[in-house]
């Protein structure tokens, strides 16, 4: 695990992190940049004809131009891979960890941009530290010796298979694809006897009497013509998804108050509720266009570098 620090973690490398990240950099704060897994929704747009100084451009060549400017800045800022799995933020020194890395940081700007505003799984964020995790690696030496899932269907999920099943737990496997399609490491996961279901989606995650996971409900993904459609149900201690991660849910769980529509809640210099806390772009709702995004990004990034000074009392 890279143990990294930094005065700034910008949660979300789309135009609304990466504005905030410029305008923390020519601050000269030190900043880090989560790039997630997730897509910014800019780097979907086929066109955009209302950015001001371009008539005409795609999306993923804006993105392109807010990238290269965030990095121009080279001194003061890393952008890195990757997705938050756990986090303790407002704690006066926020604590945020990724697959690969754990972060300290003075102030943290979350802009993950819109994502997914429901559950991708029913039940999946009632269940979130009680059964449903986000991070193998982090909760995987809890479910030593009892029976775990991973779902996804990359490579990343397959090598914590591996992990798990050396932490010692009893380690099976949901995708939503054929064995024929995963990267060449699942020979490695089926030589060293992890189960494998092949062609299954998970759509629900049931509790027991007390709260926790209790049981996951499968349907099969194989085209009607192929087979009626089959569900299945699985018991088990607990579900790792690597397949997404809930927008929002996880910030929540730590503290950030989000409104009744699943929106980040923010003042107008894109405070949260917590201490040090600052989101901007699409996950704070409103006006779902790149100059808003952009704009709270450097709101975010200006109010984010007003509040280093007064706690540093510079």
């Amino acid at each position: 695990m890279n143990e990294l620090k930094c005065e700034v973690l910008i949660i979300g490398a789309g135009p609304a992190g990466l504005t905030a990240g410029v305008y923390c950099a020519r601050a000269n704060r030190d900043v880090i940049i989560l790039d997630g897994k997730e897509l910014s929704a800019l780097a979907k747009a086929k066109e955009i004809q209302n950015w001001p100084g371009e008539i005409d451009i795609k999306g993923k060549h804006l993105l392109a131009k807010f990238k290269d400017h965030a990095e121009s800045y080279s001194e003061n800022v890393s952008i890195i891979k990757g997705d938050v799995i756990s986090l303790m933020l407002g704690m006066g020194v926020n604590m945020i960890s990724t697959r690969t890395a754990n972060i300290t940081s003075d102030v943290v700007v979350i802009a993950t941009g819109g994502g997914q505003r429901k559950d991708i799984i029913k039940g999946e964020s009632s269940l979130l530290g009680y059964g449903v995790s986000y991070g193998a690696l982090y909760d995987g030496p809890i479910y030593k010796d009892k029976i775990v899932y991973l779902y996804g269907a990359d490579e990343e999920m397959l090598e914590d298979a591996l992990a798990l099943q050396q932490m010692g737990c009893i380690v099976r496997i949901i995708t939503k694809v054929g064995i024929e399609k995963l990267p060449e490491k699942i020979y490695d996961v089926k030589e060293v006897g992890i189960e494998v279901f092949e062609n299954m989606e998970v759509i629900e995650v049931v509790p027991d009497s007390e709260g926790s996971i209790q049981k996951i409900i499968c349907k099969s993904t194989k085209p009607e013509s192929e087979n009626i459609e089959e569900i299945k149900e699985f018991e088990l201690s607990c579900l790792f998804i690597l397949s997404h991660i809930s927008s929002n849910s996880i910030f929540k769980k730590a503290g950030v108050e989000l409104d009744n529509m699943g929106n980040i809640k923010v003042d107008e210099e894109q405070k949260t509720n917590l201490k040090g806390v600052y989101a901007a772009g699409d996950c704070t709702g409103g006006i779902f266009q790149v100059v808003f995004a952009a704009a709270e990004g450097a709101r975010a990034g200006i109010n984010s570098c007003k509040y280093l000074r007064q706690l540093k009392k510079e």
